[in-house]
């Protein structure tokens, strides 16, 4: 009794399924649209975070010490901005060092290199280079190389100051980010809406069936589960399109964007390996729910006339 129970409540969910394509159709396409804009949120954000990653790679302090300064200063120095927490890398370059990474950087420029002949001493001093844990620790670490026992000592100190494009990419992001969600919840809306308003059609054009059924015995859920089984097949349609739209989307632009992250991961591809089945059990979750509470508002109110 269950299983022809059960089998004609999937006969008359896929009557309702073919009967109604173009409304179908639709409702697909509206589904689709819902968690397409969920994945190109997400994957928005995932090559954000990469950008920001690498553009803070690209940031550090350099500080450049007078010629002649003693062993024991440049150590002190070096001690103490290691010591600070805020402190995540740091290189103390000495005299000799710097003078050879210049001559290799302009080993091709040979005014330069004949310029640097003519001279009887080496015209650099010792530098330290310092890579903080933050973005926001450079202003902490620039102050703490006021300490008098080597302030006096520095000749001039550069930071590399990809701030500006840091707090760009920042603020563009947040936007996409909040651009993003106001766009799903407009998709989940007409989602809802037209779920909601294809299982009323379905229920126009079935009204005689359906009295008849009703005039039979036919129980409520018995004349509700088809349809809403009709509206979970069009999300396990729509489920399925977006994931090959999805993946193909992923590995296209990730091939792309590698050329803009100097052939470095953009974190596209990674993003969506590491959290694939999370992000389908979410969105498929999501999903069915939105459909199922759709369908059964609409039947439901059907029912109650």
């Amino acid at each position: 009794m269950i299983f022809t129970t059960s089998g004609r409540i999937i006969a008359f969910a896929w009557k309702n399924f073919t009967r109604n394509a173009w409304i179908g159709l639709a409702t697909i396409l509206v589904l689709v649209l819902s968690l397409l804009s969920v994945n190109i949120l997400l994957g928005v954000n995932a090559v954000s975070d990469a950008a920001l990653r690498k553009l803070e790679d690209k940031i550090d302090i350099s500080v450049y010490f007078k010629q002649g300064t003693s062993q024991i200063i440049l150590d002190s120095a070096r001690s103490y901005m290691a010591s600070l927490p805020q402190t995540a890398y740091l290189e103390l370059v000495g005299p000799d060092q710097a003078l050879a990474d210049f001559k290799e950087r302009h080993k091709n420029d040979e005014k330069i290199t004949a310029a640097l002949g003519e001279l009887d001493q080496n015209p650099f001093g010792a530098s330290l280079i310092i890579k903080a844990r933050q973005t926001s620790d450079y202003a902490f670490l620039i102050e703490a190389l006021q300490n008098p026992q080597f302030a006096a000592n520095i000749e001039s100190k550069t930071y590399d100051d990809n701030a500006a494009a840091i707090d760009q990419v920042r603020r563009i992001s947040q936007s996409v980010r909040y651009f993003g969600m106001l766009l799903i919840a407009v998709f989940a809306v007409f989602s809802m809406m037209i779920v909601y308003n294809s299982i009323r059609i379905a229920i126009y054009t079935q009204r005689e069936e359906i009295g008849i059924m009703r005039l039979v015995g036919a129980s409520d859920s018995f004349v509700r589960l088809p349809l809403i089984l009709s509206g979970i097949l069009q999300a396990v349609l729509a489920v399925l399109l977006t994931a090959g739209m999805v993946f193909l989307a992923v590995t296209f632009f990730d091939a792309r964007l590698r050329s803009f992250f100097d052939g470095g991961d953009p974190g596209l591809l990674g993003f969506f390996s590491v959290n694939l089945w999370t992000l389908v059990g979410v969105q498929v979750s999501a999903i069915f729910v939105l459909v199922t509470v759709a369908s059964w508002a609409a039947a439901g109110k059907y029912l109650k006339k």
